[in-house]
């Protein structure tokens, strides 16, 4: 393993790592990773319309519009790669592509407890905007989804319009499946313990990408990315070096 503050050293420069949250989240949620990941790795968590400090805009019509939205406030300025958890996945690919298309290819992808785009339907998610709050939370919740504490907050009630508004995204959501292959190095993330997303699952992410994509598992459930954060810093901190190295 490359020590985290010898990447740089190597030649090349620290990658800026362009985050996207899990439905119902906000950037917030990489504010720990800004703290803690090492200088070889600059986190930019990336802010949603209708959450966080974007909570007053209007929510995108759609997840390519999310997309769209996040890119036009894009300008790499050097080494930088995306990666998107959950949902965040999802708009994370599509932000791939449309960089890729400007000209502004990410050095890789990574996508983490996300499953394949050719692989949602509508009936996997259209079924749950039909359910009252509490039961939304409790089924959610059940398939470890959101995090349980959610279930215990006296806020809970506030995170309902940003959850149901997120499933509408992903239930609306019709990618591109005659789409070319991104030219782009991908990697898919699972946790062990997550159902939603098994590791056969997430094999069916090398179609949508012509160059090596990986397929890595981590101890947890569906957020082993924040339950597990060494592990992942250890592996960003070698796909930067990985980066570096192929310069």
């Amino acid at each position: 393993m490359t020590p985290p503050d010898q990447v740089a050293g190597h030649g090349g420069e620290p990658l800026t790592l362009y985050c996207v949250p899990h439905a119902g989240g906000s950037a917030r949620t990489f504010l720990r990773w800004r703290r803690e990941m090492p200088a070889a790795v600059r986190v930019v968590p990336l802010e949603i319309a209708g959450r966080g400090r974007r909570t007053r805009e209007p929510r995108h019509a759609s997840l390519q519009e999310a997309a769209r939205r996040l890119a036009d406030g894009i300008v790499p300025n050097g080494r930088y790669a995306i990666l998107g958890h959950s949902m965040g996945g999802l708009i994370a690919h599509e932000l791939a592509r449309l960089l890729t298309d400007r000209g502004d290819a990410p050095e890789f992808l990574v996508v983490a407890a996300t499953r394949p785009c050719h692989l949602l339907t509508p009936e996997l998610h259209a079924p749950l905007l039909d359910l009252p709050d509490d039961r939304l939370l409790e089924t959610l919740a059940e398939g470890g989804t959101i995090p349980e504490e959610l279930l215990r907050s006296p806020m809970r009630q506030l995170f309902v319009p940003v959850i149901r508004g997120d499933l509408e995204l992903i239930a609306g959501y019709r990618p591109d499946l005659e789409a070319e292959p991104l030219p782009v190095e991908l990697t898919a993330w699972h946790g062990t313990e997550d159902p939603a997303t098994p590791g056969d699952v997430m094999a069916g992410w090398r179609r949508h990408t012509r160059r090596p994509c990986r397929v890595e598992a981590f101890p947890g459930g569906h957020f082993f990315l924040h339950e597990h954060l060494e592990h992942v810093t250890a592996r960003l901190v070698e796909l930067a070096a990985t980066g570096v190295n192929a310069m």
